[in-house]
């Protein structure tokens, strides 16, 4: 009966209205130190709570940190069970922290982990992969994977997205999360190679929002299932807000400066 428990929290963590989703990804402090935005996890999370997010994804000390936070706004979340560090020699090498089963101890909507493909060591990540989903189906619990490409010319072109997300896809994830290949044609390569939804990876911090939101409503036009964004909201000067045009693309398909305007104008 685990196909249950899978489908009730998947059912948590998409949009009950658009069945679109808007996800927050707050896990970079691990790889990458306590970064703009992020020195404060449970400022930020608060901040991000209050933007009316469908789920985030975050490590378990940052959860169990912040959880009166997210109990309070009920906001479900997954728990990032792997990572990497830019103190290694290789920062590549992405391994896994966590658990599946932990996830269900502590309440977990689902489990995020990433992959490098193309990574000298990606055959121990994506055997990791296996070994999650194969957990995920026992337990009941959705796996989102991000699937990257990595050590090519351009891991935004469309033959290694399409690689990259089918990868997850044929291993059993239930969500593949990858980059934006920046025009929405393209990225329809990507979604309709894909037998899993995939979701927009937000990436860096735009220098201007509204081409941020632009690049996300061109991804939507290209069949992504919706994004999962953490910089391009919690570094914002005005996350809730930010998030708010976010939420106005995703699940109401409004235009970039559209809402833009109606989330940080008109309220």
């Amino acid at each position: 009966m685990s196909y249950i428990g899978k489908e009730v929290r998947l059912s948590c963590i998409i949009n009950k209205e658009s069945q679109k989703q808007v996800c927050i990804a707050m896990d970079h402090c691990p790889a990458i130190g306590p970064c703009e935005g992020m020195v404060d996890p449970v400022a930020a999370i608060e901040k991000v709570c209050l933007g009316d997010p469908d789920t985030i994804f975050t490590h378990f000390g940052v959860i169990k940190k912040s959880l009166p936070v997210l109990l309070e706004h009920q906001v479900p979340f997954l728990l990032s069970i792997s990572t990497a560090t830019t103190m290694s020699p290789d920062p590549s090498r992405v391994f896994l922290v966590d658990s599946v089963e932990h996830a269900v101890q502590i309440g977990a909507s689902g489990v995020s982990m990433r992959i490098f493909v193309g990574a000298e060591h990606d055959h121990e990540m994506l055997k990791n992969l296996a070994f999650v989903v194969s957990e995920g189906e026992k337990y009941g619990m959705p796996v989102m994977a991000m699937m990257y490409p990595y050590g090519v010319d351009n891991i935004y072109e469309p033959k290694f997205l399409k690689h990259a997300a089918r990868i997850g896809a044929e291993l059993g994830a239930d969500i593949i999360k990858t980059y934006y290949s920046g025009d929405a044609q393209s990225f329809k390569e990507v979604t309709e190679s894909c037998p899993a939804p995939i979701v927009m990876s937000g990436g860096p911090k735009a220098d201007n929002p509204v081409d941020f939101l632009a690049n996300l409503h061109g991804a939507m036009d290209g069949g992504a299932m919706g994004v999962a964004v953490g910089r391009n909201v919690w570094q914002h000067e005005h996350p809730t807000k930010m998030l708010k045009a976010v939420n106005y693309v995703v699940h109401k398909n409004m235009r970039p400066q559209d809402a833009y305007q109606q989330a940080f104008i008109n309220n």
